[in-house]
């Protein structure tokens, strides 16, 4: 499409990863005028752990794009998690209304094109390089944005804008979207070609690194890996970057003998995760927000690829409906809200509550030993941390009682086994 200045569209998408350029998609498909706007030169890399979870291997299934994620990903049907003791416990992922029992590491370089592709191919026009920095709510409904573009200025108008700019807060703030400081988890990446010890499964670390928080090993090929740590910062003893903890977790003893003989292929690179979505605010008049814009990263395990395609999937859906009724009015637009919140409120307060309970080393080594002598305790931690269920089976009496009695001495195991 040529940038022009002042172009009519019925929807503008700002930010063209994976949940703006999903939702573009699902508009595009039903014939929807659609602008999707992005400050990068696609393709582009970005900072992520780079794991689509089978949720989001579903919905990209639904994009027509499920045959190509899986020739150009790597297909892991298994989670490793070490506490922060080494005590070690492997599960496979279990099955849940259908979905695929495994995910998909892709590198975002690679996915974050595919859908952008997805949506140009449904019908939508795709501009990069384009900078907003402001938007105008017009008198008659709806919004101009207003910004440049290779020096030049830029602006188009929408009936409705969605927002998917993930952690960036400049345009938000502008739009008093942030009512309150947004809560931040921090992490670090880079890929590591030779890492002993590969296998088709994620690996996830508590030990090594500062709680809350966890180092990650997850492999994009049989000899590869995205390796990477996140933590919350707390007080004056947290390390002070992200870069720092995952250096740290690369020397911590049991680890560093995988990584003698790997060879970094990419610089280390810092990120925010933002995972406040249970007190932001993702709608305004004819505005809605979408993903990480709207703090939907999982406060426990940082996921957030498959919250922003579900996201994303939800809002084309109420957008459309508006339009086929006619009615783009702030009553019919907060059926979103409502949507999301059923969806996601509750899960996002429990799991706030599960990582401040269980990231300590006094309940994840007792948490662990009791998944590798109850195998029913296994399949409900995989299945809360997947959020096929929900957290707070993690505080039902029984789950309490066998982790206090694995924290004891006659209830630990020897040796700890896989599931």
């Amino acid at each position: 499409m040529s940038p022009n200045a002042g172009t009519q569209h019925d929807v503008i998408v700002v930010g063209a990863g994976p949940g703006g350029s999903a939702c573009a998609t699902f508009l595009a498909r039903t014939g929807l005028d659609v602008l999707l706007v992005d400050k990068a030169s696609f393709p582009r890399d970005k900072t992520c752990g780079d794991a689509v979870s089978a949720q989001g291997v579903e919905i990209l299934d639904q994009l027509g794009l499920g045959n190509r994620l899986r020739r150009i990903g790597f297909k892991v049907p298994a989670v490793t998690i070490v506490s922060p003791g080494g005590h070690e416990l492997r599960a496979g992922i279990p099955p849940a209304d259908g979905l695929p029992r495994y995910g998909i590491v892709v590198k975002r370089f690679e996915l974050d094109e595919m859908v952008r592709k997805a949506a140009e191919a449904a019908g939508a026009s795709f501009v990069d390089k384009v900078h907003v920095r402001g938007m105008e709510h017009t008198s008659g409904g709806g919004w101009t944005i207003r910004g440049d573009r290779a020096g030049t200025s830029f602006s188009a108008s929408g009936r409705i804008v969605v927002m998917a700019v993930g952690a960036s807060l400049p345009l938000m703030r502008h739009l008093d979207l942030i009512t309150s400081e947004p809560e931040y988890a921090f992490a670090a990446r880079a890929y590591y070609e030779d890492v002993a010890g590969l296998d088709d499964a994620l690996h996830i670390h508590f030990d090594g690194v500062p709680l809350p928080g966890y180092g990650w090993i997850f492999p994009v090929s049989e000899t590869a890996a995205n390796v990477g740590a996140g933590y919350y910062r707390r007080g004056p003893c947290t390390p002070p970057t992200a870069a720092a903890v995952l250096e740290a977790f690369l020397n911590h003893s049991p680890l560093a003998k995988r990584f003698r003989a790997a060879r970094r292929l990419t610089p280390v690179k810092g990120f925010p995760i933002r995972t406040d979505f249970h007190r932001s605010k993702c709608l305004a008049d004819d505005l809605l927000v979408v993903g990480e814009a709207a703090g939907l990263v999982n406060p426990f395990t940082g996921e957030g690829i498959d919250y922003a395609l579900e996201s994303a999937r939800m809002a084309a859906h109420v957008v459309v409906k508006a339009f086929e009724e006619g009615d783009l009015s702030p009553a019919s637009l907060s059926r979103y809200d409502r949507i999301l919140r059923r969806r996601f409120q509750t899960l996002f307060r429990l799991t706030h509550l599960m990582r401040r309970v269980y990231m300590t080393p006094t309940l994840l080594d007792p948490l662990v030993m009791a998944c590798a002598k109850w195998p029913d305790m296994t399949r409900l931690l995989i299945s809360v941390l997947l959020s096929y269920e929900s957290p707070i089976k993690a505080f039902a009496p029984t789950v309490l009682a066998r982790i206090l009695l694995s924290s004891t001495p006659f209830g630990k195991p020897r040796t700890p086994r896989s599931a």
